[in-house]
């Protein structure tokens, strides 16, 4: 996920984001908080401000949290005075590690999932089947088994060309936009210069390599954090409050499963003289939409600088595995005719899609809540690897970029594409 959106999904909990550019605004169309409109625009509030604060349904006591395994995403985060793009404050970045959809899991869990599934390209190896996925501003790393040559060929068949190599990884990269993509043993690593503003993808072979500083190497504040949550099934961190008073200055957020629930595990790190005591963060969680809403019971600990809230979501009834809740992983591809009168859209690779649910909206000036919704296979069923549509871009003013959005028509809805237009 990119910065915007990674921070999107952690502000929304307290529904307070009001993004202002189009980079925030792909953001909040990714985390599906906007609105779907049908031959008119309409905003609302953001998707979670109808629900209640926890209240007296959450409980404080000891909670038998299942361990997680070492933060291992820490091979793949680069200090930020690596990157060309300047972070002085620190980055954000997620971590998954997917597994097959958990159907009853808190919904929360399930909308990260979908989430971190939507950004990657189709690679031929199924995003179930990875062992761990990392996304920053830099791009996004895939750690899984897989054949190298037929990863290549699925590439090579979904219009990317072969690039060169770099460092033992072949390299391969595409025309219609600026998308890169290294294949090693065992890693992919995959950039988006339209959704990752810092894309490099040599700077994440080379720290994942080894011959850069890491970011837990050089900070103390995500040393801490990511310690503390370890490697966990989802994580995503970054230097924004976790706290729901705003006082913590680096924050983690993990989810890990057991056998009959799920535990949302927070971390967070204060200045030196703000850290809070257990008490006043446990009236604040309570009041606040920090934790999934499913949460019965957490636990609260202040350690030093370092302040840890681990809380319980039992199992709840089960939810089919739909286009939103599990979204298709599909590669896409787009060109324009030579005047950019006419757009057309190829999917180039990947899982069948509903056609009712493929929608497009134009990047023309529309508020970040407001999505304009344009049916692009009216007339079929299904839509598979090879299919095209072409959409005459002379009906819509003159926008700077289109989105493919997933949507079954209500106001839920993913953005699976964006190709700019200028």
């Amino acid at each position: 996920m990119s910065e915007a959106c990674l921070q999107t999904d952690t502000a929304m909990s307290d529904d307070t984001t009001s993004p202002s550019d189009e980079r925030t605004r792909r953001g909040f169309l990714r985390a599906g908080t906007a609105t779907l409109a049908v031959g008119a625009t309409a905003s609302t509030t953001g998707c979670l401000s109808s629900l209640p604060p926890l209240g007296s349904s959450l409980s404080y006591g000891r909670l038998d949290v299942p361990p997680a395994d070492e933060p291992a995403y820490r091979r793949w985060l680069p200090t930020p005075d690596a990157f060309e793009t300047r972070y002085d404050d620190g980055y954000s970045f997620g971590s998954v590690e997917p597994g097959p959809y958990v159907a009853d899991a808190p919904r929360k869990f399930r909308a990260r999932r979908a989430l971190f599934k939507l950004e990657p390209d189709y690679f031929g190896i199924g995003f179930e089947n990875y062992d761990r996925m990392v996304t920053s501003n830099l791009g996004v790393v895939v750690e899984a088994s897989f054949d190298r040559d037929a990863v290549a060929s699925t590439l090579i068949g979904s219009g990317y060309a072969p690039d060169g190599t770099y460092r033992g990884y072949d390299l391969f990269a595409r025309r219609d936009t600026e998308r890169r993509v290294a294949v090693g043993d065992g890693v992919v690593v995959w950039t988006n210069a339209v959704e990752h503003p810092a894309a490099n993808l040599e700077l994440l072979i080379d720290t994942g390599a080894g011959d850069r500083t890491r970011y837990h190497e050089a900070s103390d504040a995500f040393a801490a954090v990511s310690a503390a949550v370890g490697a966990s099934r989802q994580v995503i961190a970054g230097p924004y409050s976790m706290d729901p008073r705003g006082d913590s200055e680096f924050g983690a957020d993990a989810f890990r499963l057991g056998d009959d629930a799920t535990y949302q595990v927070l971390a967070m790190h204060f200045a030196a003289g703000r850290t809070p005591t257990q008490e006043s963060l446990e009236s604040a969680f309570r009041e606040s939409y920090r934790l999934t809403e499913e949460s019965q019971g957490a636990e609260i600990t202040v350690d030093g600088r370092l302040a840890t809230v681990e809380a319980r979501a039992p199992r709840r009834e089960s939810v089919d595995p739909t286009p939103d809740v599990d979204p298709p992983q599909v590669t896409w591809g787009a060109s324009t005719d030579a005047g950019v009168e006419a757009l057309t859209l190829r999917h180039e690779a990947g899982d069948a899609v509903p056609a009712e649910w493929l929608w497009l909206d134009f990047e023309d000036g529309a508020g970040p809540n407001e999505v304009e919704k344009i049916s692009l296979w009216p007339d079929r069923e299904t839509v598979e690897p090879g299919d095209t549509t072409t959409v005459d871009l002379r009906d819509h003013g003159d926008p700077s970029a289109v989105n493919v959005v997933l949507s079954s028509g209500g106001t839920d809805f993913r953005m699976l594409f964006t190709y700019e237009l200028e």
